[in-house]
């Protein structure tokens, strides 16, 4: 490792800004070198920190909320759960957007709650809210703060409702139903070592799935990296209990109804607008890690692996779960920091015309029953062969999986070298997917040292997710302004050419500027309805959230 010193402490803007686990993570030696390659630093560029934050957090807002409105707080929910220090209202101030962390980084936290607050119950829940809509509070829910659109902040202030500290339990696992009620704020670590200890899984493993939570899956309708097997958390969502200033929404577990909409399905993709999930009931399904069959494959370019992706997922011969492709520039710089790049094998594989530069990665899981896993493997193995794919064994899925959660820990080192890293991920159909793909790669290739990795993960019938992970040297003392108008040049981009505008992430503050134009006027006014019939006083997670008031 290059560095991996510890220079945060407990009180300052990086003990916010860090991603997830607190320690300092280091650069791999061959991650380095290729850094050093792109963005021609030297050893000493390594020695410094660009933007460190690491100065006490000070807020320059006080909090605005009265001493009575403090003491109502108190009385609900004890004095120990409604915290107003600068660190707390910092912490719950921001998720881990880079604007948002490059705001701590120069030491800023523009919109800060007024306090924080931690219920205990669901009933002290409804106390809050009713109390918040009389005195016209705003309320922010916050579950792990791991959002990457700026859904948690709060321009209006008021409070940030702190479901983890306390909600965070399993309420009940039913196995005749195959379902488990759950709290908002548990978070997927907790939930799926109490599900594997009764033999089930919860299928739902996001990259932030260490640091993010059941309601702020469902908030921002998230999707796990298995999700082409067990779908998006909306497709596992059974039933919520929702405290609204309206009134509490309580749906049943029914399988199927025609009852007229599906009422709990609002709260998917609501971020907080609408109200507080406080409970939700959940698909669940067998826990059998020893059944699950995998596989890699390489391609010579990217257009066969996207067939060969398209035509597996559509021959109607089972599903796989994991199902990833990853770019020739994403496949190249996993075999460059893996210490691949250059080796006998990998000579070997150009030879054979699987070149840098074209050449891209599949993986592949499937789970369930032994012998269906084993047979879907066997057809996905066949379909890629009719592509020219190469089936390289199971050695690289399993090596995936092992770090699949790390990479997020790389975008703190790179902003300390001064280096923008973000991502942005999209749905698209098939005909759609490799216009979106070249226009993007375009787009940031005009930045001077620039480059960005692409992956397919999360994939249908008609079409799939593509997620972008971006790179570039940081413009010194115009940080903001130049992330700010390279995101939005990025986002115009993937919409011009088929795009929609969220996938899997939400669209919080950062997106609502594309919201009407994306959906229409009339999908927004119908938004706006239900958001005005049970938030009336607009207390709920107000100042821009989804483009809404």
């Amino acid at each position: 490792m290059i560095y991996s010193d510890n220079m945060h402490k407990e009180n300052s803007y990086r003990h916010i800004l860090k991603w997830g686990d607190k320690r300092e993570e280091g650069i791999s030696h061959h991650m380095a070198d290729l850094i050093r390659e792109k963005f021609g630093l030297s050893d000493e560029d390594f020695k410094g920190r660009h933007l460190p934050g690491t100065e006490p957090v000070r807020l320059e807002k006080p909090p605005m909320l009265k001493p009575v409105q403090f003491d109502f707080f108190r009385s609900v929910s004890g004095a120990e759960n409604v915290l107003a220090d600068d660190l707390s209202r910092a912490r719950f101030s921001c998720g881990k957007f880079y604007g948002e962390l490059l705001d701590l980084r120069l030491g800023l936290v523009p919109d800060p709650p007024d306090a924080v607050v931690a219920p205990r119950t669901h009933e002290e829940v409804e106390k809050i809210i009713r109390y918040c809509s009389s005195e016209a509070i705003a309320v922010v829910p916050a579950g792990g703060l791991s959002s990457v659109t700026g859904a948690v902040r709060a321009p209006a202030g008021g409070i940030a409702l702190d479901l983890t500290k306390h909600l965070n339990k399993v309420l009940a696992v039913n196995k005749v139903n195959k379902t488990v009620t759950v709290q908002a704020g548990m978070y997927g670590p907790a939930l799926e070592e109490e599900l594997n200890r009764q033999g089930y899984s919860c299928g739902h493993f996001p990259q932030s799935f260490e640091y993010s939570t059941v309601g702020g899956w469902i908030s921002a309708r998230g999707a796990g990296q298995a999700s082409t097997g067990y779908g998006k958390i909306e497709d596992m969502l059974v039933a919520v209990k929702a405290v609204t200033p309206a009134g509490i929404i309580e749906t049943k577990d029914f399988p199927r109804t025609a009852q007229g909409w599906d009422i709990f399905r609002l709260f998917a993709g609501a971020e907080g607008t609408l109200g507080v999930i406080t409970e939700a009931t959940l698909h669940i399904f067998n826990y059998a890690p020893g059944n699950t069959a995998s596989a890699a494959f390489i391609f010579r370019s990217f257009e066969a692996a996207v067939e060969a992706m398209r035509t597996i997922i559509q021959a109607e011969c089972g599903k796989p779960h994991l199902f990833r492709i990853s770019d020739p520039d994403e496949t190249d710089i996993a075999f460059r920091t893996s210490g691949f790049d250059g080796t006998i094998a990998d000579r070997a594989l150009q030879m054979l015309g699987f070149r840098k530069g074209s050449r891209c990665l599949m993986f592949v899981t499937v789970e369930g029953e032994r012998g269906y896993a084993r047979f879907v493997i066997r057809k996905i193995k066949r379909k890629a062969r009719a592509w020219k794919g190469m089936y390289i064994g199971t050695s690289p899925v399993r090596k995936w999986l092992e770090q699949r959660y790390s990479s997020a820990y790389m975008r703190d080192p790179l902003m300390d070298l001064g280096i923008m890293t973000d991502t942005l991920e999209t749905a698209v159909t098939w005909e759609n997917l490799l216009k979106v793909w070249k226009a993007a790669h375009d787009y940031v290739s005009r930045r001077p040292k620039a480059f960005m990795m692409i992956h397919i993960s999360h994939v249908y019938e008609n079409g799939a997710n593509l997620y972008f992970t971006f790179l570039s040297p940081m413009d010194k003392g115009n940080e903001k302004h130049d992330f700010t108008a390279f995101h939005h040049g990025l986002v115009e981009t993937i919409l011009e050419h088929g795009g929609s505008i969220s996938h899997h992430h939400g669209v919080g503050r950062v997106l609502a500027p594309w919201m009407e134009g994306h959906l229409g006027r009339s999908s927004m006014e119908l938004l706006r309805a239900v958001k005005k019939h049970l938030d009336p006083n607009n207390i709920m997670n107000p100042g821009g959230t989804l483009g809404l008031l």
